[in-house]
């Protein structure tokens, strides 16, 4: 997988290794579930992303199929750019996508080929109902790996659950700094915030078309 360089080379921040672990799903071999690195981001790696993420511009939200489903999807969102405050990010993504498909799900994967974004969920401005993320790129390198930081500590808002659409409904690891990771097919949502602001980074991993 394709991972941004500098002329110094890469730059190892945020995990001091990625290890993944799987979900509810039956343990061991290929599954297609979700994952969790099991170590979390530090507060000041939280605290710099945000930051990092507010010096690009505020976009309005975008959804597939925004003509015929209005509201589904209701956030501040801004396209995270690669530059010197922002590669070790994309290092890093690239790290988790890779140890992700060697112990999960087993999926082709070769770059980021989409910016990242960086969401902010509010009351009455803060929900994103089902939906996946497979199909929605380029027509042979479409998103295939979705990966989510949670950037907002739990007790700082209500409502905000990040779900996936399983054999069940579950609901995903909330501690601020979790990283969470799953094939991109995989139906889920962000329930209402309904107190406080919730904050996350979500990027896609893309590869060859699943045939």
């Amino acid at each position: 997988m394709s991972t941004p360089q500098t002329a110094t080379g890469p730059i190892r921040r945020g995990l001091s290794e990625v290890t993944m672990t799987g979900g509810t799903d039956p343990a061991g071999g290929v599954h297609l579930g979700w994952l969790c690195c099991t170590e979390r981001l530090s507060d000041s790696d939280c605290d710099e992303i945000v930051a990092a993420a507010g010096e690009f511009p505020l976009q309005p939200p975008s959804t597939v199929g925004e003509d015929r489903y209005p509201g589904r999807r209701l956030a501040d969102t801004r396209k995270l750019g690669l530059n010197e405050k922002t590669q070790w990010i994309f290092e890093m993504l690239c790290a988790v996508g890779a140890e992700a498909a060697r112990c999960g799900s087993g999926l082709d994967l070769t770059s980021i080929n989409r910016a990242p974004q960086y969401v902010e969920y509010r009351p009455a401005w803060g929900h994103f109902d089902w939906h996946n993320d497979y199909s929605h790129g380029l027509a042979e390198a479409p998103r295939k790996l979705t990966v989510i930081l949670q950037l907002s500590a739990a007790d700082n808002y209500d409502g905000g659950r990040l779900q996936i659409f399983g054999h069940e409904v579950e609901d995903l690891p909330d501690q601020r700094g979790t990283i969470v990771a799953f094939p991109s097919f995989l139906y889920h949502r962000v329930t209402p915030v309904t107190r406080g602001l919730r904050r996350a980074l979500v990027a896609w991993i893309a590869g060859p078309r699943i045939r």
